[in-house]
């Protein structure tokens, strides 16, 4: 839950997640090599690293859909 409210502008988490997570949500096509690598090695598995990449895409996804969903709302709000 943390990695996922971090993703869609929530407060810091430990390193490395924090520096994955912000990367995914800010410029998911630059996530390097051994971004991935240290949350490997901090969490000890795949599984775990994997979970946490997870969760932070749905954080951001989530907040791109939140911000998504307010625009049409002013626009259809909009006086004619």
């Amino acid at each position: 839950m943390a990695v996922a409210a971090r993703a869609s502008g929530g407060p810091s988490v430990a390193e490395p997640y924090d520096t994955l997570t912000r990367r995914i949500a800010d410029a998911s096509d630059r996530v390097t090599d051994a971004e991935v690598d240290a949350v490997r090695d901090a969490t000890g598995s795949d599984k775990a690293a994997f979970e946490i990449v997870l969760a932070a895409c749905v954080g951001a996804g989530l907040a791109r859909w939140d911000a998504a969903v307010r625009t049409i709302e002013e626009a259809t709000d909009a006086p004619a």
